[in-house]
């Protein structure tokens, strides 16, 4: 467990120049490497827009360390045809290049790439003398301001640690479960989140309903009083619990709590990932944003993510890494570095803090088909601070 220095923010601006050379020129790779493998000749374009972000991307069924997980390049070509190849080229040990990472652009030319190896990068765009580029560097992604490896015995230490549990008894749509410091707990650098029986207690009935289910303790932690942010990237490698039931969530509170008058003003609940279960009808995992208008009343925005398939498998086998991008304009959530939704307009302009819990809600109780206990593990939390942006 740590906590990294804030370092001085670096610019988050697209880099469309390469080697200095003029946008009408051709970018040969000698330009930048003299190695055996080289990217394409290509020109620079006022078409292509690239940016580095931070390290968002890391699928495997292994623990990792969050310095491991790759890098993603953002990159949007104006009018491109949708299935438009785009490649990312990294340097190597020797001086040289090598290919990392191809995709195809989206209806909207936009296309996510991931590298795993730090320093220059070249983009390229088609072949031939059609080719269009830009040379980035990881360099240029922002530094992380906190990180959690959860390579402490315990998560729960007060005011000595980065987490508390949230206890907050039996209430609103949980009378039948409630947080527990049991239910969190570090296993060899792992925060395994659980939703087991509680032993102090007999049976529920949710909501005046026929049939009872076992009262629960649920894993439940967050930073609150310990670290927030305002504006910048949060991510978490988590492995979902696989059971209906109960649902696996990162998320953020406004510190201090909520309060009328719109996003900026009152702050927001930002849901970076909610997943249901492997056999949801929907799919099984959302993103949302709450908050509350002038006159009080709650607003949502967001939704379930179709087609989930395109963003990976194995929710409850592999870990995957949840995040989003939070700026004075917009919401970006991602999956490993893809993009699954963008909520545009006003956001939180308040100092929100971090939340990672495995909850049973009343009204899942009677979807339950696993079997108790249930988990949740977040290999690592991390978080990059940008500051507040016009």
């Amino acid at each position: 467990m740590r906590r990294t220095p804030r370092p001085a923010l670096r610019s988050a601006r697209p880099r469309r120049l390469l080697c200095g050379l003029l946008a009408v020129a051709f970018v040969t790779a000698s330009c930048s490497s003299s190695g055996d493998d080289a990217p394409p000749s290509y020109s620079e374009s006022d078409r292509l827009e690239v940016r580095v972000l931070p390290q968002l991307a890391a699928t495997g069924e292994d623990t990792e360390s969050a310095d491991d997980a790759a890098w993603v390049v953002d990159a949007t070509v104006a009018d491109a045809e949708e299935g438009t190849a785009v490649a990312l080229w990294a340097t190597t040990e020797d001086g040289g290049w090598e290919s990392v990472s191809e995709e195809e652009t989206d209806d909207e030319g936009r296309v996510a790439l991931t590298s795993r190896t730090s320093g220059d990068l070249q983009v390229v765009v088609g072949d031939g003398d059609d080719a269009i580029g830009a040379e980035v560097s990881t360099d240029e992604a922002p530094q992380p301001s906190f990180t959690d490896d959860f390579d402490k015995d315990t998560v729960d230490e007060g005011t000595d640690g980065n987490w508390i549990t949230r206890s907050q008894g039996h209430v609103g749509v949980r009378t039948c479960s409630q947080a527990s410091e049991e239910g969190a707990e570090v296993e060899d650098g792992v925060l395994v989140l659980s939703v087991l029986e509680d032993p102090d207690k007999d049976l529920c009935q949710p909501n005046g309903k026929r049939k009872k289910f076992p009262y629960r303790l649920n894993g439940h932690v967050g930073t609150e009083n310990l670290y927030g942010f305002t504006y910048g990237f949060a991510a978490a490698r988590i492995k979902a619990q696989s059971a209906r039931g109960q649902h696996a969530a990162f998320w953020m509170q406004a510190a201090g709590g909520q309060t009328a008058g719109g996003p900026k003003k009152g702050g927001a609940e930002i849901d970076i990932m909610e997943y249901f279960g492997d056999d949801h009808p929907e799919g099984g995992l959302t993103s949302f944003t709450y908050y509350l208008d002038a006159k009080g009343k709650k607003q949502t925005k967001g939704g379930w993510v179709s087609d989930l398939d395109q963003y990976g498998e194995g929710w409850a086998d592999q870990y995957h890494v949840f995040s989003v991008e939070w700026t004075p304009k917009e919401y970006v959530f991602r999956i490993d570095g893809q993009v699954t939704h963008r909520i545009e307009g006003e956001t939180s302009g308040r100092e929100e803090f971090l939340i990672l819990s495995l909850l049973s809600s009343d009204y899942e109780l009677p979807r339950f088909n696993g079997e108790l206990p249930e988990h949740m593990q977040v290999d690592w939390a991390r978080v990059w601070e940008t500051g507040p942006k016009s």
